[in-house]
């Protein structure tokens, strides 16, 4: 899966399926509108927590489970790169983490201009 809304997309999917319910149906025990939900399973909306929570509630799971399982190793990998990051910045001085954040934010924007639409 590529990102976390289609993960989301895929959980709310399957386990709205396995309670054998209607769109509809997930959407009158949400307090939401169907369409709203179809955009969700499909991948074209992106919801809120309090709306994931309210999903979560309806097809009585909790609401990390619509967001799927977390990969270990990519959170372990994630965690030392966050650690590395922090440990980088409090060695610098004001102007170096101004720096380091211009690079940063500059890098982000070339790649999402980058990225097909």
């Amino acid at each position: 899966m590529k990102n976390i809304v289609e993960t989301v997309a895929v959980f709310v999917r399957k386990y709205r399926k396995k309670r054998e319910m209607t769109q509809e149906e997930l959407a009158e025990k949400s307090g939401l509108h169907p369409t709203y939900i179809a955009k969700i399973e499909s991948g074209r909306q992106v919801c809120s927590l309090k709306t994931l929570s309210r999903i979560a509630d309806a097809l009585r799971v909790s609401p990390r489970t619509l967001l799927g399982k977390i990969d270990e190793k990519k959170a372990a990998a994630y965690k030392f790169q966050n650690e590395h990051l922090r440990a980088i910045l409090e060695k610098g001085n004001k102007s170096d983490k101004e720096m380091i954040f211009a690079v940063a934010e500059t890098l982000i924007k070339k790649k999402r201009k980058k990225k097909p639409a």
